[in-house]
């Protein structure tokens, strides 16, 4: 469901239309999301649902949260039938065409540079593809849309389930990384990151807030050679920014090197030292890492 060939395709095919929908999964339609029409996706009021949250707004970029139909209020009180998505929240990412942010520069940058595509939100959707396909976690993208025909859409908005029971990287080392949770997370950090560099995907712009992490054995099933399939006792980690990324025939360390900075002020040098060295040891090649 997630290859990335497929995806680039679909959205090739529907590149001549003003406007294009592509979902995840196939079968669904509009109204698995209460709605009527896309208009509140590309231009969200709180007409989409009387619980949207602006999570961040920067030039013409922003993020909501809002609930699926059904979805509990915080009192736990059903607020409905759930659909065919189920119940949780979802992060909607609008791009907007303008001097700003979504502006001439990275739109060609996105058209023009693997993965090559026709507008920023389905540069995002292509990356979380690529990288769910990698084994790395990001959020499960739902569904991506954009409006405008030729070389690309300046209007376009991403929407992707939220983590459910995660929290970002600093936040849970004051509540959550306690302990032998701590050392597991140091395992678990060391692990997602050497698998993203192997994805071939640079991040330069990832950051400790963009890093969630879930408790000891709620994430994914991992594979054993023995044992099969079995539950990953490590946290779980979703990379929940994708933001300027961009796919290269191998991925160079030293795109992490501001992260890394960071991690160094939150660990420190020892065991952000212990994390850089199962990167290295889950790269192939053995690649330093050089924070500045």
């Amino acid at each position: 469901m997630y290859s990335m060939s497929s995806v680039i395709d679909r959205a090739r095919g529907l590149s001549g239309a003003g406007e294009r929908l592509a979902w995840a999964a196939s079968g669904l339609e509009l109204s698995a999301l209460g709605l009527a029409s896309s208009a509140e996706l590309f231009e969200p009021t709180p007409v989409l649902s009387p619980r949207l949250e602006v999570l961040a707004e920067s030039g013409g970029r922003a993020r909501y949260r809002f609930p699926l139909p059904g979805t509990p209020d915080a009192r736990g009180n059903l607020t409905g039938k759930p659909g065919p998505l189920g119940t949780g929240f979802l992060w909607l990412t609008v791009y907007r065409g303008g001097p700003g942010f979504g502006g001439l520069g990275e739109l060609l940058r996105a058209r023009c540079t693997q993965p090559r595509s026709a507008s920023l939100a389905e540069r995002e959707w292509n990356l979380l593809c690529h990288l769910r396909a990698h084994g790395v976690g990001t959020p499960e993208p739902v569904l991506v849309g954009a409006r405008g025909a030729g070389l690309f859409a300046a209007h376009s908005f991403l929407l992707v389930r939220a983590p459910e029971d995660a929290f970002p990287l600093p936040r849970w080392l004051r509540t959550d990384g306690i302990g032998a949770e701590r050392e597991r997370g140091l395992e678990a950090l060391g692990r997602a990151l050497a698998r993203l560099l192997r994805s071939g995907v640079e991040l330069p712009e990832l950051r400790a807030e963009h890093l969630w992490l879930t408790p000891s054995g709620s994430g994914e099933c991992e594979t054993h050679e023995q044992d099969g399939l079995r539950k990953n006792k490590l946290p779980g980690v979703t990379v929940v920014e994708v933001g300027g990324g961009r796919m290269r025939a191998r991925a160079a360390a030293a795109a992490l090197a501001a992260l890394f900075v960071e991690l160094r002020a939150l660990f420190g040098a020892e065991e952000s030292a212990r994390i850089e060295a199962l990167v290295c040891a889950g790269v192939s090649g053995g690649q330093r890492l050089r924070p500045s």
